[in-house]
């Protein structure tokens, strides 16, 4: 198949725009009235029961929308975490997990500041994938560091995927956070693209980072039978989830401790059986914690079991303190600037300034993003964050799961519950579980396009898919763009033909190749979203440089994802919780990075 709605092979010269393009100064603060995406409002879409007080569903779905964003702003704290997304909850909760294990000492008050709603960034507008690299881009990699560096980019995703399943499963969150194990297909568009991931692959079972046995090769021929695409491909493990509920609870659990008990919220409409509370060792990820078991500690990304008082957060292991550690989240806060504090420095060394007021910090911690550089101006331009703007779209299947009795053959045939990725990884979707107790409003008897319907009474699932950014190459690639309040036209057209001419039959067909195309294009949710690039593809993390290269004391960073953050955020904020509980509690001791923490990503030698 020689056409191809997208552009191809387009990812090497995205990447020499860092080399060519120069800094267009400081990024602005988030725009106050994004777009809204899947995961912040699902009664957009019809998978979510209808609430004439919530038609959106945002309140349901969203409770900590607005916390703290009305009343008393806190006017001191140990530490302020600016940016309410995953990396910093991960953060709150990893130090609230090392302040609780201490029993004695000091506690511990830690703000996180919000410019939006919760969780509304980056991470709540993302393709909701969960997925450990177990050899993409080895070869690039093994180019620029040494072996056991190169282990370390791998044993990072191990680390964090497994982290945040172990969570999942020790608090009984997967029907919350609709987790399914679904596994990864990645295809491959091009002879190129498929050459390059078969030597990543043979490359890293020489390496010892993957085995023969956690990656299927398929043909065209095979994937064609088996899931309808005429391409060849791959598949490893992986899984999906609700990024915002993932975070939700995660918060939750920083504020309130380790016993699993939680602050009653309104919960949604969890899914019934697609959501597989699978401890991690039973698939492919679990795999890889044996492969890389000299990388990974033994406990130390899973909180502990403390007995807490959900009610004030104190810590039933430490009666002679009881807040030994307080979380307070202000949404809507956003932060303008950040300077010495000149009235009381040897008490507080920052002022964080809001348009409610200023705090006054020990320590900063910034989780900003593609935002990093409107507090840290040097941090813009290419070697710096770069922020780029993607978009994604819920999309209705014309067919159901396989797995549910769906009858067709072949484009006709059902869909797995894989989640995908193509073409360099500028493609990703997956199929949702579908909600319980949800009536799809569409006819009976009827297919999309409204011819008889032999599958009557079956669901079609909704798909999330990002991408389509190459086809602004000539514009940038989104580079540079950090309004999210918008949809480029050509992003929209390219995420509207995708899934149709690559699963023919199986999604509506928008290309205008073919005689008698629905003009139905399935979209129900579209959205967009700033992501944080960097020039090599990796986060700044560690304690704050300024421009000149010197140390800033007392803040910290973890930043700059590069799109690929769900399975490295966690893992990145438990490292900088670990050193910033050093530099506060023992500042008389060193601090060694994780073992399976990648060296090059840190901000300084330790």
């Amino acid at each position: 198949m020689s056409y191809f709605p997208l552009p191809l092979n387009a990812y090497d010269e995205f990447k020499a725009l860092f080399d060519r393009s120069s800094a267009s100064g400081p990024s602005p603060l988030p725009t106050p009235n994004p777009t809204k995406s899947f995961w912040t409002h699902p009664g957009l879409s019809r998978d979510w029961p209808y609430d004439s007080n919530d038609p959106q569903g945002c309140k349901k779905i969203n409770p900590y929308a607005s916390e703290g964003s009305e009343g008393h702003l806190t006017s001191e704290a140990d530490v302020v975490i600016i940016g309410g997304g995953i990396t910093g909850v991960s953060v709150a909760l990893e130090l609230g997990r090392l302040v609780r294990e201490e029993k004695t000492g000091p506690g511990l008050k830690v703000v996180i500041l919000e410019a939006r709603d919760f969780c509304s960034g980056a991470t709540g507008r993302n393709g909701g994938h969960l997925t450990a690299a177990i050899s993409h881009n080895y070869s690039s990699l093994a180019k620029l560091y040494s072996p056991e560096e190169v282990k370390r980019c791998f044993a990072l995703e191990e680390h964090t995927t497994t982290a945040i399943l172990s969570l999942i499963e020790k608090y009984g969150w997967a029907d919350y956070v609709d987790l399914v194990e679904g596994g990864h297909c990645v295809l491959l568009f091009s002879e190129r693209e498929a050459r390059e991931a078969k030597e990543d692959w043979k490359k890293a079972i020489e390496a010892g980072i993957t085995t023969k046995d956690q990656v299927r090769w398929l043909t065209t021929e095979e994937t064609k039978q088996e899931y309808g695409a005429s391409y060849p491909m791959y598949r490893t493990g992986g899984h999906n989830l609700w990024p915002l509920k993932l975070v939700t609870r995660m918060f939750e659990l920083a504020r309130d401790g380790g016993s699993g008990n939680k602050q009653e919220t309104e919960t949604v409409e969890a899914n019934s059986k697609d959501a597989i509370p699978l401890p991690a060792s039973s698939n492919l990820v679990g795999g890889m914690r044996k492969l890389f078991s000299s990388f990974l500690p033994s406990q130390q990304s899973n909180p502990t079991n403390q007995n807490t008082n959900t009610k004030t957060g104190s810590n039933n292991h430490r009666p002679d303190v009881p807040d030994a550690y307080q979380l307070v989240l202000h949404t809507h806060t956003a932060v303008h600037s950040v300077h010495p504090n000149e009235e009381d420095p040897s008490s507080f060394r920052w002022s964080v300034h809001t348009p409610r007021g200023n705090i006054k910090a020990k320590y900063i911690v910034y989780a900003t993003n593609a935002y990093t550089s409107h507090l840290l101006p040097h941090l813009s331009g290419p070697d710096g964050i770069v922020p780029v703007r993607g978009q994604a779209v819920a999309i209705r299947a014309k067919v159901g799961y396989t797995d549910e009795g769906w009858k067709g053959e072949g484009d006709h045939k059902g869909l797995s519950r894989s989640g995908w990725s193509g073409n360099e990884g500028f493609e990703y979707w997956f199929p949702r579980p579908h909600p319980k107790s949800v009536h799809q409003h569409q006819p009976d008897h009827q297919t999309l396009d409204g011819d008889e319907d032999p599958n009557d009474g079956l669901k079609r699932p909704l798909i999330i898919l990002g991408g389509a950014r190459e086809t602004l190459k000539d514009g940038g690639y989104g580079m540079y763009e950090t309004d999210d309040s918008v949809l480029d036209p050509g992003a929209s057209r390219g995420l509207r033909v995708f899934l149709g001419h690559v699963f023919p039959g199986k999604f509506p067909s928008m290309d205008g190749r073919d005689e008698g195309q629905s003009t139905e294009d399935g979209v129900e949710v579209e959205w967009s979203g700033i992501m944080g690039f960097t020039k090599s593809g990796d986060p700044f993390l560690g304690r704050v440089k300024d421009a000149n290269g010197e140390e800033i004391k007392g803040q910290y960073i973890a930043a700059g994802y590069t799109g690929h953050g769900m399975p490295r955020a966690y893992g990145c904020a438990e490292a900088l919780a670990s050193l910033i509980w050093r530099d506060i509690f023992h500042p008389e001791d060193s601090w060694s990075p994780p073992e399976w923490l990648p060296r090059h990503y840190l901000t300084g030698n330790f």
